[in-house]
């Protein structure tokens, strides 16, 4: 499934906006804050009900309005479907949702196509904290099941309980009872997500290097670091190794008044020939496995959805010398629409591209009128 046309209403800086957009690739190029990232986050939106920017929907509205809308018609070889979203964002955020002019529910349009979005900030979950690679993890699995959006919000949940249990029984023995009772819930929960993570991180592993020797012509892993120790994806041994871990640091955790095993302190290690790229890796390279780890997650989606998602990629070409750009440029050639942002024209485009300026609030075609 592929976006055809889109239009934007009152969303960041455009008034409105009716973009036709062909099969493959399309680049958008243009000057700085002249509207590509938002075009590629309206997108994102529509296919997610979310943004990979903002942190509050009310920086999605134009400035000093209090609505957007979005709609999109998404075509595939067998169907055409329509989708639109109109949101009002004050007092509070209210959204009306619909698939071919009837209402649906999030999850709903969640279930109808996947999108992956690629920014320059998505290099710090290479070189940053533990949690940005865990928000990644997450992300995925939660698009591909709503169950594991519930159980970690119930997990996190009794994580702050079990936290709160663990500084009081520092001071009052008859707390550890209540602990007692939160290990059961916290293993229980847990063991589910490192079940799912697991399993994802075994399709992501791969995906992630062959996409990553195709780009780069190098060796990378992708492996999951559990607190919880070395743990194979079957259930009762996760249950038994968390178990036996919680029972093990159980004077340290009521010594700190903090749980220190689990899902929520976990971590993904990235390597480069045994070498983390967190450490070791320039920025061409990290910026490479990144993008492998994206397609990596579009290949997982696709598993999941039957549909190759739509490639989001924001200002990709940085960094990357003119034989990753090749590569880069070739996603197109194995089936995923492409629309990206520059801004420069790269060289060696190649006629695969449909090229649009962004300028002024508008987006048209390559030579109709643009100033550059």
């Amino acid at each position: 499934m592929r976006f055809a046309y889109v239009l934007l209403r009152d969303f960041r800086n455009y008034p409105y906006l009716e973009l036709e957009i062909p099969p493959g690739a399309s680049l958008f190029m243009g000057p700085n804050a002249q509207g590509k990232t938002n075009l590629l986050e309206a997108c994102f939106y529509i296919s997610s009900v979310g943004s990979p920017r903002a942190e509050r929907e009310s920086d999605l509205a134009r400035w000093g309005t209090n609505a957007f809308s979005l709609a999109a018609r998404l075509e595939d070889p067998d169907t055409v479907t329509t989708v639109k979203i109109d949101t009002v964002v004050t007092p509070s955020v209210r959204r009306k949702l619909q698939i071919n002019d009837t209402r649906v529910t999030r999850k709903e349009l969640l279930a109808l196509f996947p999108c992956v979005y690629f920014s320059p900030d998505d290099l710090y979950i290479v070189k940053g904290s533990s949690s940005l690679r865990r928000k990644l993890i997450d992300s995925i699995l939660s698009r591909q099941d709503p169950v594991y959006t519930r159980t970690l919000q119930r997990y996190n949940d009794t994580i702050s309980r079990r936290n709160n249990a663990l500084k009081k029984a520092g001071f009052d023995t008859s707390w550890r009872r209540t602990l007692e009772t939160l290990d059961e819930l916290v293993i229980n929960l847990g063991s589910r997500l490192l079940l799912r993570r697991l399993e994802l991180v075994e399709d992501l592993s791969a995906h992630t290097q062959s996409t990553y020797k195709f780009i780069a012509n190098g060796n990378c892993s992708v492996t999951y670091i559990s607190t919880v120790g070395d743990i194979a994806p079957d259930p009762e041994d996760i249950r038994s190794r968390f178990q036996a871990k919680l029972r093990e640091i159980r004077h340290e955790e009521i010594a700190r008044g903090v749980t220190l095993a689990g899902p929520h302190r976990d971590d993904l290690e990235i390597t480069l020939n045994g070498k983390s790229f967190r450490y070791f890796g320039s920025q061409g390279q990290q910026r490479s496995v990144m993008l492998a780890l994206k397609i990596a997650e579009a290949r997982c989606l696709q598993q999941s959805f039957g549909t190759r998602p739509v490639l989001l990629l924001d200002d990709v070409f940085s960094e990357l010398d003119g034989e990753k750009k090749s590569k880069v440029l070739s996603l197109c050639d194995f089936g995923y629409q492409v629309l990206m942002t520059s801004i420069e024209l790269p060289k060696h485009t190649g006629p695969r591209f449909s090229l649009f300026c962004v300028e002024n609030n508008t987006v048209q075609p390559w030579g109709t009128g643009n100033s550059r």
